[in-house]
């Protein structure tokens, strides 16, 4: 509209310049008011959520987008990590975890569930309060819905089936849903 107004003269473009403007300034602002978390949001990716039991087994993997990169590095990383923690529980105090890990693109970000003996894993750009809160509420909702079936593995000696957490799909668009 501007350019138009400058090459026509036309004062109309000039007019209709000014109010998208303004529009979009207010709408940006009230976005703003009403859900800062958005200018956080925006500039967060998450590569992928993952479950891992303590075993080191994967119970459940999401992948966000169709990277097949990201599906081979957070199955390596997910053991690396569900190894060294159990490496590092023999020498140190059982509170002392890993929760995150920084690599050159990602941060994977670890929230453990010692009384369902589980870690949720998830690889994004950066570790930060949205993410953990994310985190929080999908653990909370998980350990309610899955509660017996996590107790059932919590021996290392069961069989685990992963099959009984096929259905997590839903969980996961219902936390996630703004990175999905």
């Amino acid at each position: 509209m501007l350019l138009l107004y400058i090459t026509v003269q036309e004062t109309i473009y000039r007019e209709i310049y000014i109010v998208i403007l303004w529009g979009s300034s207010f709408a940006y602002y009230i976005m703003l008011i009403k859900k800062p978390e958005m200018s956080f949001i925006l500039p967060n990716r998450i590569y992928s959520v993952n479950i891992y039991h303590k075993s080191g087994i994967v119970l459940y993997s999401y992948n966000f987008g169709d990277a097949t990169d990201n599906k081979i590095e957070s199955a390596r990383w997910g053991t690396i990590l569900i190894g060294l923690n159990h490496i590092l529980s023999e020498f140190i105090d059982k509170t002392d975890k890993i929760d995150v890990i920084q690599t050159k693109k990602s941060d994977i970000v670890v929230r453990y569930e010692n009384d369902y003996g589980y870690a949720l894993v998830v690889i994004t750009n950066q570790k930060n309060e949205i993410i953990e809160n994310l985190m929080l509420g999908f653990s909370n909702d998980f350990n309610s819905k899955y509660k017996l079936k996590l107790l059932d593995i919590q021996d290392l000696n069961r069989l685990i089936d992963i099959k009984k957490f096929a259905n997590i799909n839903k969980l996961v668009k219902k936390h996630f849903h703004l990175y999905i």
